[in-house]
Order: C-alpha cells, then sequence, then structure tokens
C-alpha cells in the first residue's frame, strides 16, 4: 500500500463526505419548508398543538368576569379526559393528533343575600378549529347553550348561590401534541412556547379544593409536560391505554396539569439525521476494510473504494426520495438492501465470493445498516454507535496488534520486471 494510494482514499473519502452533507442540507431545508407549511394546515385542521383547558368561575356579573377572571372557584371538581390519540402522515413528515372527550362536574358553593345572583363561567379551549357533543347541566338539568357562546367559546351560565349547585359540562375537541388543564388564565397553544420553561399559567396561584382530574388514554408510552404537576401514584395500564389521576383536597398552584402525545417518527428527519451521520459509517467501513486488504493481501485500487462509497452514497439518496412515498421502515429496509446488493455482487467481481460475503457484506451490514437503524431507537443512537466503535476498535486493535506498519507503508506499487528476451538461434 503505498502513501498515494492512501491519499487517493482519503480524497474519494472527503469527496462522498461532502455529498452526504450536501445530500443531508438538501433534506433538511426540504422538511422545514415542508413543516412550516404543513404545520398552518394542521392548524386549522385538528386544532392547537398546545390543547389548554382552563378551570371555570362563577362570577357576580359579566362585567365582573371580564375584569376580575378567578372571582369564586369550585368547590369541588371532578374531571375526566378520554384522549384518542392518532398519527397522521404528510410525505416526509408526522404528526400527532388527538381528540379529547372532555367532561366535568363542578360544585358551586353557595352563599346567602342579594350578592348570590351571578354566572357560572366555563371557557373552551383556546385556539380550537371545532367542537362537538356540548352540553351543560345545572343540578342535572340541561341548559340551554346560545350559538354565539359556542362560537366564542365562552359560556356563561346565569347561576344563583343561594343554594349549593352542581354544573356539569361535557364536549368533544381536538388538538395535536399536548393536552393541558389549567387552574387558571392562561395563553399560548404554539409547542415551542412550551419547551422553552416550565409549564404553569403565569398568573396568580388558584385555590383547587376537592380537586379531581382523571386522563384515560389509548396509548401507553405517557409522559408528561416539563414543569407540569405529577400526578401522585403511577398511571395505571386501561384497555389499551394507561390512566393517570391528580387528586388533591386542598391545593394552591399555578401550574397546569396534562399529556404529551407519543412523539412520531418523523421520515424526513430521519433520514437527514442518517445522511449527515454517513461519513462516520463509511469512515468504520474503510477502516475494516482496510485492514482485512492488509491482513489477507488482497490488492485493492482506489477506485474500487470509489464504487463501494458510490453504492454507500445510493442508500441515502434513495432513501431521501423513497421516504416519502412509503412507510420509513419499509423504505429503511428497501434501500439496505439495495446497497448491501451493490456492494457484495461488485466485490465478488474484485476479490471473490468469500471476501465480498464474509467481510465486505457483513462490515457494511454494521456500519451502513445497523448504525442507520440505531436513529429509530430515540436517546439510544449515541449509545449503540459509541459501543460499536469501542467494539471495532478492540477488533482491529488485535488483529492488527503485530502488523510492522512501516513495512506495510513503504512497500510501493512495482511493475514486474520483463522476462529477459528470448534468443533465436
Amino acid at each position: 500500500m503505498s502513501i498515494l494510494r492512501l491519499f487517493a482514499i482519503m480524497v474519494i473519502f472527503g469527496s462522498v463526505s461532502l455529498a452526504w452533507i450536501v445530500l443531508g442540507g438538501t433534506m433538511w431545508a426540504r422538511t422545514e419548508r415542508l413543516d412550516d407549511r404543513l404545520s398552518t394546515e394542521m392548524a386549522s385542521l385538528y386544532g392547537p398543538e398546545v390543547l389548554v383547558q382552563t378551570s371555570p368561575y362563577w362570577a357576580p356579573s359579566l362585567e365582573t368576569a371580564r375584569t376580575e377572571p378567578v372571582a369564586v372557584a369550585p368547590s369541588d371538581s371532578r374531571i375526566t379526559a378520554n384522549i384518542t390519540h392518532e398519527h397522521r402522515d404528510k410525505g416526509l413528515l408526522k404528526y400527532s393528533t388527538f381528540a379529547v372527550a372532555f367532561s366535568a362536574d363542578y360544585t358551586v358553593p353557595a352563599i346567602g343575600g342579594a350578592e348570590a345572583k351571578g354566572f357560572f363561567i366555563f371557557a373552551l379551549p383556546k385556539g380550537i378549529t371545532s367542537h362537538d357533543g356540548l352540553t351543560v347541566a345545572v343540578d342535572g338539568k340541561a341548559v340551554s347553550i346560545p350559538t354565539e357562546q359556542k362560537r366564542i367559546g365562552r359560556l356563561s351560565v346565569p347561576l344563583a348561590r343561594d343554594a349549593e349547585h352542581v354544573v356539569s359540562v361535557a364536549f368533544t375537541t381536538y388538538g395535536q401534541d399536548m393536552w393541558l388543564y389549567a387552574p387558571g388564565e392562561i395563553s399560548g397553544t404554539s409547542r415551542s412556547e412550551w419547551d422553552d420553561g416550565a409549564i404553569s399559567t403565569g398568573g396568580p396561584m388558584t385555590e383547587l379544593k376537592d380537586f379531581s382530574l382523571t386522563i384515560n388514554t389509548n396509548f401507553r408510552d405517557i409522559d408528561y409536560p416539563k414543569g407540569a404537576r405529577s400526578p401522585k401514584k403511577k398511571a395505571k395500564p386501561n384497555k389499551g391505554g394507561m390512566s393517570a389521576s391528580w387528586e388533591y383536597a386542598s391545593l394552591v398552584t399555578n401550574q397546569a396539569m396534562g399529556m404529551v402525545m407519543p412523539k412520531p417518527i418523523r421520515a424526513g428527519s430521519i433520514a437527514t439525521r442518517m445522511s449527515f451521520f454517513a461519513p462516520v459509517s463509511l469512515f468504520f467501513f474503510f477502516t475494516v476494510l482496510f485492514t482485512v486488504v492488509i491482513l489477507k493481501k488482497i490488492p485493492l485500487h482506489p477506485m474500487h473504494y470509489l464504487f463501494i462509497s458510490a453504492a454507500f452514497f445510493a442508500f441515502h439518496i434513495l432513501l431521501a426520495y423513497l421516504a416519502d412515498q412509503i412507510p420509513i421502515h419499509a423504505a429503511f429496509w428497501i434501500c439496505a438492501a439495495v446497497s448491501v446488493l451493490l456492494v457484495v455482487s461488485y466485490m465478488r467481481l474484485v476479490a471473490g465470493v468469500k471476501f465480498a460475503v464474509v467481510y465486505a457484506g457483513l462490515a457494511q451490514l454494521v456500519y451502513l445498516v445497523g448504525f442507520s437503524y440505531a436513529f429509530f431507537w430515540v436517546g439510544m443512537t449515541g449509545l449503540t454507535v459509541t459501543i460499536g466503535a469501542i467494539a471495532t476498535l478492540f477488533v482491529l486493535m488485535q488483529a492488527t496488534g503485530r502488523i510492522k506498519w512501516s513495512e506495510v507503508f513503504k512497500k510501493r506499487d512495482t511493475v514486474p520486471p520483463s522476462p529477459p528476451p528470448v534468443r533465436l538461434p
């Protein structure tokens, strides 16, 4: 192996790495532009990214309700939110959507005198695009809600507090990433607004008396928003999902409670990260291949490395355009099969079947397919690649410990001398 050939291999590696960076940047820009356009479309179809249900209150007048939002909080709250989650595919992107069937019984305590007359104020979540099945009842008797109040999403039910009353509210609405129940007024329905800090109303604290909130989901992989209050008890499995409960006898807080929907696997984001990471996979593959070539004394030309690099690149460029046509896992395995077939069939012609299958094919399965598939394991990608890298280092160190590298790189490619001319008699 001459220094010149090694330099040529390094140039090939650098050129292909640059091509991967360009491909990854193209996919990133394409995905971001698509996400900007589709996010607006998704919000108009399925509602806000963060669906916030605020707690109701009683106020002596509508004017007071506008100027002093929290006049009297319920003395007892029994709330249930049944969340049905579903992923929605949009080309290279996938979005979380859910329907929440909300039902609650609120007890308004009794007072005496002229101040007993007033209104029970209940606001529907901000930013919703639709709701259905809205019903309101006072002490078990249905109350008619004006169409205008349903449209603006702010219900005001005349309610005298000369005696204790139980107000029941039920409806179904829709959102995307997160559902929250907030004890006071709140603003912001964008996921980014919540990811930057703790989840809270940002306003004065509210007292929750005899409070009970139960969230039932149709998924098991549950998570709570950052900064929100978690249940005191561990969530329990139910039919197809989980059930989490928040119960307080008397709690003064401005923190919200709620549930984060499972994060979807976005084909565009995964394909982009795979492309940016691809030079690392090729580096490990070249290192192993180079070591095997030295040990087995197989003469590989830099052109062989160039064609192998092209077969690796074929995996990612095919994935970039196939992932928005079929499910990402199916696209991944099709692209992996194509790339491995290209390398193995080519190396079979170069160095034989055993070398192609045992060394080239197996190394490609580990460093291209295996390392790329690790991106599907959210939170475990770095650890998986690190373990693979350390294992590779150990094997290579043991295999090359007795090699005299000075002699390996001292050799130069020479043309065998021509045989001496034959003298004719």
